[in-house]
């Protein structure tokens, strides 16, 4: 089992050493993820090893041809400026882009973005819409999840890492022993 707070687990009969991610996109969607983005990637990633590439997405929707952007440029830059600047405190090699896509192919532009600079590793802030959205609208983080050409991995919102736990142990069929 993988975990990022305390290094690698092994069983007692076999040592594992943890992966060295050397490529790794971050992709943030607004400011108020970049505190768990930077935490989680600082977690998965080696100081002086791995590099770390911060992607916004400055989303447009297409509206009867004409298309209209759902955010400032200046917005859009102040979200990669400061995720790559709490990435270089953390001692990681950081460097950051805003690219435009339409609204529903922002996890296509995701992974395209991934294979394309041949990321190691893929970090996404946590998802924003409720379950009802997602239901009726599609999930980002899902369609990332089937495109991504390398590993992918979610912050979690604030205050719901236990949440997303117990939703993914309802839906692989195992119960939780907290739940009945």
């Amino acid at each position: 089992m993988m975990s990022f707070d305390d290094g690698m687990q092994a069983s007692d009969s076999q040592m594992m050493t943890p992966p060295t991610f050397k490529r790794v996109l971050v992709a943030v969607d607004d400011a108020s993820q970049v505190e768990h983005a930077v935490e989680l990637t600082r977690r998965a990633c080696v100081p002086g090893i791995t590099e770390a590439r911060v992607l916004h997405l400055n989303l447009r929707e297409s509206i009867r041809g004409q298309r209209f952007t759902l955010e400032t440029e200046s917005t859009a830059s102040y979200v990669v400026e400061a995720t790559v600047f709490e990435l270089r405190m953390a001692g990681l090699g950081a460097s950051g882009q805003v690219r435009h896509a339409l609204f529903d192919r922002a996890a296509e532009t995701i992974a395209a973005d991934a294979a394309e600079w041949g990321a190691d590793l893929i970090v996404l802030g946590y998802q924003r819409r409720g379950e009802l959205r997602t239901r009726l609208f599609g999930s980002v983080t899902l369609r990332v999840l089937q495109h991504a050409p390398c590993p992918v991995l979610v912050t979690s919102a604030p205050g719901r890492g236990r949440l997303h736990r117990v939703e993914q142990e309802r839906h692989s069929g195992h119960r939780s022993s907290r739940r009945r």
